[in-house]
């Protein structure tokens, strides 16, 4: 079973450049989860030398989805990693009205072990904390300058077993450049 890792810094540069082509966008990657670590910092440096300036600086956050496998966790998990208002912690509802609030200049979200992310709820609720993350790309607005990129990341293994791969839901379109 081929998981695709990455292992050296030419792929991590690889990956890099696809998450820069496809700000404001949703990202799905096959990669080794044990190499995000790298992935981030190179996101973080290469996100503000692309777009940042003396008054934008990149956000790159990162978060595991092993940690997330239920609402109540998630939450606990991304209002830490986003850094919400407290009162995000009360629930489901005050959670997501806290990332409708917030405002975005340039932020990157990385999920690592993507598909472990909420697998013990159903798709629905998954899907409405994607949507609730991003992504958005104003950059070409006059009066508000953002955009929020969310790259979900796991094995090829893990994808092809992702619990909500069936009939109903299509399953996401991992890929490499």
């Amino acid at each position: 079973m081929a998981q695709n890792p990455v292992h050296t810094d030419d792929d991590i540069a690889a990956l890099t450049a696809r998450v820069i082509d496809e700000c404001g966008a949703l990202v799905i990657m096959k990669a080794d989860p044990s190499d995000t670590d790298d992935l981030v910092r190179r996101l973080d440096r290469d996100l503000d030398a692309a777009f940042g300036d003396e008054s934008t600086e990149v956000t790159v956050r990162m978060v595991l989805g092993s940690a997330c496998t239920t609402a109540a966790r998630a939450i606990e998990h991304f209002v830490a990693a986003l850094q919400l208002p407290y009162a995000a912690t009360r629930g489901w509802t005050d959670f997501g009205e806290a990332l409708n609030d917030r405002s975005t200049n340039a932020e990157c979200i990385v999920i690592t072990e993507a598909t472990q992310l909420l697998k013990h709820e159903d798709y629905d609720l998954w899907q409405e904390l994607i949507d609730g993350l991003g992504p958005h790309d104003h950059r070409s607005g006059c009066l508000y300058r953002g955009w929020r990129t969310l790259v979900l990341i796991d094995t090829e293994f893990r994808w092809n077993e992702w619990v909500f791969n069936s009939a109903h839901h299509a399953p996401p379109t991992p890929t490499n450049p």
